[in-house]
């Protein structure tokens, strides 16, 4: 029996267990995460880390899970995971968050110059026009 698996048992009776826990598969969650979100679309503004301490908190924070061995508990943590990455898609596809918006980068957005940009711009140029003819050395945009 691992260490991992000990400590897992003890968690239900203990719950300062969990402070040895963290030690040990720390460096593994890490790494599931890791190829979760490879498996990822661009744009996760969720990073591995954050994952793994997302995942651990309902891991840990369950009442009365019994796990078998450590890689019962791998086997949740994955899922756990993938829960999580399911979750902010749903939240992120909402109507509520801007779902129903077209989301586009700012270097895709740059290379397109559009007539309202251009409109856009010159209205917030006139106060640096203004101060570039008020102060003696001009400024520079």
């Amino acid at each position: 029996m691992s260490e991992v698996t000990r400590i897992l048992n003890r968690i239900a009776s203990e719950p300062k267990a969990a402070d040895e826990l963290i030690p040990l598969v720390y460096d593994e969650l890490r790494r599931l995460a890791s190829r979760k979100m490879s498996m990822e679309p661009a744009g996760q503004t969720i990073q591995a880390t954050a994952l793994v301490h997302d995942a651990y908190i309902r891991l840990v924070g369950e009442k009365e899970q019994q796990w078998k061995n450590r890689t019962h508990f791998y086997a949740v943590a994955a899922e756990v995971m993938r829960r999580i990455l399911v979750d902010r898609a749903r939240k992120r596809k909402s109507v509520k968050h801007g779902g129903d918006l077209n989301r586009h980068s700012l270097d895709r957005a740059l290379k397109f110059p559009t007539r309202a940009r251009k409109i856009h711009c010159s209205k917030s140029t006139r106060p640096w026009n203004f101060l570039q003819k008020k102060t003696p050395s001009g400024l520079r945009l």
